[in-house]
Order: structure tokens, then sequence, then C-alpha cells
């Protein structure tokens, strides 16, 4: 796909129409594509393509590249639109990606970091491979309640599932193929018999969703198993102005926090972001920039 810049000069460009009047076009209604001068799509409605007032003008404009009055304009690097941090500390906030779907602004109004509403999604895999216990799998993953001091038991977890600090840690593996439904309350992960309770998950707090799909698997060698939950906020709707970054959905907002950048709010561009620098005890963050 051929990018588009502006136009840089130091004049509007001004002609003769062919009913005989003057007419003066700023330098902001054309562009290059390419090495090829032509008219922003907004302004086919003054200058209908291939009509002759189009032609004289885009006449005149390529004369004024051939002369080095008109260039393409610098394009700026992008810079820091919007700060996000993790919800919870922890490693595992590096595995948050947020995505801006959505930038758009009112009909009446010119798109900028202080009109756009944007739509702003956020998911996490969490995946915790080779674990040979139910103790194991509380020290990976973390706990719902951090114990006192913290050097007396597994840490307090900041994935979006935690093992139950008040429930068992059994011996032994889990059945294989496990597939649940976490809930706040605690669902059980069955050991290998099938029947008794290994250990307990639960949803990290703050979150009000029906259930975070996890899975429970044992290693191909047989003597360890994995522990992968999945979460996805699912929002692809729910706008927010840019200038209200407090007010993400809540299903988001378990995921992370967004928030001005040092250098102020600027309009991000559609895209992705993956957090990083989370660890024990920092939450991991990321940067959506500008276009």
């Amino acid at each position: 796909m051929t990018t588009t810049q502006n136009v840089a000069g130091n004049a509007p460009l001004t002609f003769t129409d062919s009913l005989g009047a003057q007419r003066s076009v700023p330098l902001s209604a054309l562009q290059f594509s390419g090495s090829t001068i032509g008219l922003v799509s907004a302004w086919n409605s003054v200058f209908p393509p291939n009509g002759a007032d189009a032609t004289m003008l885009l006449t005149l404009a390529q004369a004024r590249v051939a002369t080095g009055d008109l260039v393409p304009a610098p394009t700026l690097p992008p810079v820091p639109a919007i700060s996000f941090t993790a919800a919870a500390a922890g490693p595992q906030g590096n595995n948050i990606t947020v995505n801006i779907s959505s930038v758009t602004c009112p009909a009446d109004e010119v798109l900028s970091a202080l009109t756009a509403q944007l739509v702003i999604d956020a998911s996490e895999t969490d995946t915790y491979s080779g674990l040979a216990s139910a103790t194991a799998a509380a020290n990976a993953i973390g706990v719902d309640t951090a114990p006192t001091p913290p050097s007396t038991g597994p840490p307090q977890g900041g994935g979006v599932v935690v093992v139950s600090s008040s429930g068992p840690l059994g011996n032994g593996l889990p059945q294989t193929g496990q597939s649940l439904t976490v809930t706040a309350a605690g669902t059980d992960v069955l050991a290998s018999d099938g029947s008794t309770t290994l250990f307990v998950l639960k949803a990290r707090s703050g979150y009000s969703g029906t259930g975070i799909p996890a899975t429970v698997d044992v290693d191909p060698s047989g003597a360890t198993f994995t522990v992968t939950a999945t979460y996805d906020a699912e929002n692809t709707t729910n706008a927010i102005a840019e200038t209200d970054l407090a007010s993400l959905p809540a299903q988001v907002a378990f995921l992370v926090s967004a928030s001005a950048p040092a250098g102020g709010l600027a309009l991000p561009a559609k895209g992705t972001t993956t957090l990083s620098g989370g660890s024990s005890g920092l939450p991991a963050t990321g940067t959506a920039y500008t276009g």
C-alpha cells in the first residue's frame, strides 16, 4: 500500500478556474502518494476528479513540484499517546496485550486527543509449565492472600487466576485434560484419581465475570503438569473519551489502567501494545503511540 504524505510549501496555490474566478487552495488540500501529487479525498466535492478545475489545479501543483516549490512534508516520528499499567504487579503482566480497535470522534468535531472516542480491549494468557506438585503450582501461580511475613509461603499472585491459600495442596499430579471455568469463589483442580481436590484456583481479586477459562494438562514427560489461564475482556464496541481514561470498561480495567504519558495525551494510532517490565512487586507497563 502506498503511503500518503502532506505537502509542504511557502504559499497556497492560486489559479483562475474554468468560470474565470480566482481560486486559492490551501496546501492541506493536497497530498503526495509516492511521488505523485493529488487532491485529498475530502476536497473531491470542491474539485470533482477529472473535472476542468481539478485538472488545472493539479497541473499547477505538478509544475510547482517540478520547480521544488512543493515537496513532501517531513514525517514526524510517533510520540507517546497513552500509557497503560497492569492492574496487578508481577511478571504475568508481561502477558497483557492492549488493543485500540477504533479511534473516532463526533461528526461535528475535528479528530484530536480532546475529541477522540476510543474502543480499548485487553487480553492476557498465563502459562505455568513444569509444575511438579500442588505446592509448586502455588509458588509459580501465586496465592490469593500473601503470607505474613512474605517469606513464609507462596507469593501473592499477579495473574488472572491464583491458588486459594485456604484450600488444600495435595500430593501427586492432577488429572490431565481438565477444562475449567475459574470463578471468584474458587474452582477445584482434581487429582489424578478424578475425585480428590488437588488444589483450588480462584479468579484474581477484582474479577466480576462469570468465569475465566483455564486448562490443566500433564506434560509429555508424565512427571509435571501445565496450567494455562486465558482472559479476554472482549470489548469491541464500548467506547470512552480519551480525556476520560479512568472510565475504562470494568472488564478491561481488570487487566490495565490507562493514563496520559509524561508529555500529555496525543491521538493514538489503532493497533496493539504488549506490556513489559513486570516483575515481583512491579507492574508491567506499555505505551500506545501516535500514527
